[in-house]
């Protein structure tokens, strides 16, 4: 009789407990506080819980005329119905770092902040014809489907960085962005790309900033064609990749509108890197460096700030030439002597009337240039520049030779 009076005690007790835990996550009410950002004021809310188990959560603000929300060291399983219920004029909603797993766009708004989450699905609330959104920024997230983001037609900032299941088959198609006419920045960094197509030729008409830095784009030919029915392209950022040629010539041709090109972190021939330098900076673009102290690896060198493979490296490890098309080609319109022509990763570059080798390095062997770290940035950025590796064979020979002498 004791043990089950004591088994239906424990029972009642467990029930009652519950029964508080409910009763106060029902009664659950968070009420956000007025912050200034820049030129905004911001309705805070902090340390907020939410999981899709929940009911009858309250979130207030302290007027009925906030239209910017915001979250910090909060834990969200997705945005809760309750918050957009309650402010129905919402404009900008920012919820980083909250391990949400899906996001909600709701009709009106126009800028969501949603970095660093789990999300893989987005609920799209607009249409083509009612889309109000403006700017989009969900880096560092799980995306694969963006399928529905098209409709959001009037959408200036898209960034998709760091989701690395972004690409289909190791692959961004550019496509997948059609219909997109108003996106002026479109960030694609860190996605694990190998390869960039744009099949279809799909032109994004207002498109400024194109962002494919710190992707694993190959060493071998990158077809400048994927850019082309970008006539507005003014910056184009290609910095951290592998690549070893690029034709420039081409890509100055079909977007005449370009400014800035960012290179640094690959791994072009030194002889070809200058070339290329000095056919942007013919042209007036600009190609920024945003490390020009880092240290490059060994065999590498230095040209205008950016690690470059070093001659004696690429002839080194230079494999059998077989003529690549379309070559590279940097001519000048000045003079018959000063005329340039590169044909990059096989043949030939002519300045004035010395040719010199510029065939493209095979495969790294022990000793030879690096792959890519972890991180997957060009480890040509990461060891000391000059002739320290020579010094290092050097060693090695004297260090066999007194072995054999003992």
């Amino acid at each position: 009789m004791i043990p089950q009076t004591c088994c239906q005690l424990v029972a009642l007790l467990f029930g009652i407990v519950l029964l508080l835990v409910s009763s106060t996550a029902a009664d659950q009410t968070y009420e956000c506080a007025i912050e200034k950002r820049e030129d905004e004021s911001v309705c805070m809310f902090r340390n907020v819980v939410y999981t899709t188990s929940m009911t009858g959560i309250t979130f207030k603000a302290p007027n009925a005329k906030v239209q910017h929300v915001a979250f910090e060291d909060s834990t969200l399983d997705r945005i809760p119905a309750e918050l957009l219920n309650a402010f129905p004029n919402l404009r900008s909603l920012s919820v980083p770092n909250a391990n949400l797993s899906s996001v909600v766009i709701p009709a009106k708004l126009e800028r969501l902040y949603a970095s660093d989450n789990q999300i893989s699905q987005v609920i799209v609330h607009q249409t083509r014809d009612t889309t109000t959104m403006l700017e989009l920024i969900l880096d560092s997230n799980r995306l694969h489907d963006i399928s529905n983001l098209t409709r959001l037609a009037k959408l200036e900032i898209l960034s998709l960085s760091g989701n690395r299941e972004l690409p289909i088959d190791d692959t961004i198609e550019l496509g997948r962005f059609k219909g997109m006419d108003g996106l002026r920045h479109l960030l694609l960094s860190d996605v694990g790309a190998h390869h960039l197509e744009n099949e279809q030729e799909v032109s994004l008409p207002a498109l400024e900033l194109l962002d494919l830095s710190s992707n694993n784009l190959p060493p071998s030919y990158l077809s400048v064609k994927v850019f082309a029915p970008f006539k507005s392209l003014q910056i184009l950022r290609l910095a951290y990749n592998q690549l070893r040629e690029l034709d420039v010539l081409q890509l100055t041709k079909n977007n005449p509108q370009l400014k800035q090109i960012y290179l640094e972190g690959n791994e072009f021939p030194c002889k070809l890197l200058t070339l290329m330098l000095k056919h942007f900076k013919k042209e007036g673009i600009e190609t920024p460096v945003a490390n020009p102290n880092v240290r490059c690896l060994l065999g590498f060198d230095k040209e205008q700030g950016m690690c470059c493979l070093a001659d004696s490296m690429t002839q080194r490890y230079a494999g059998p030439v077989t003529p690549r098309t379309p070559p590279v080609s940097l001519a000048t319109s000045e003079s018959p002597a000063e005329n340039t022509a590169v044909r990059t990763g096989a043949g030939s570059a002519a300045l004035g009337t010395s040719t010199v080798s510029t065939t493209t390095m095979a495969a790294p062997t022990a000793g030879g240039p690096p792959a890519k770290t972890d991180d997957g940035h060009s480890m040509a950025s990461m060891a000391p520049l000059g002739n320290s590796w020579l010094l290092a064979g050097l060693a090695a020979v004297v260090l066999t030779l007194m072995k054999l002498n003992y």
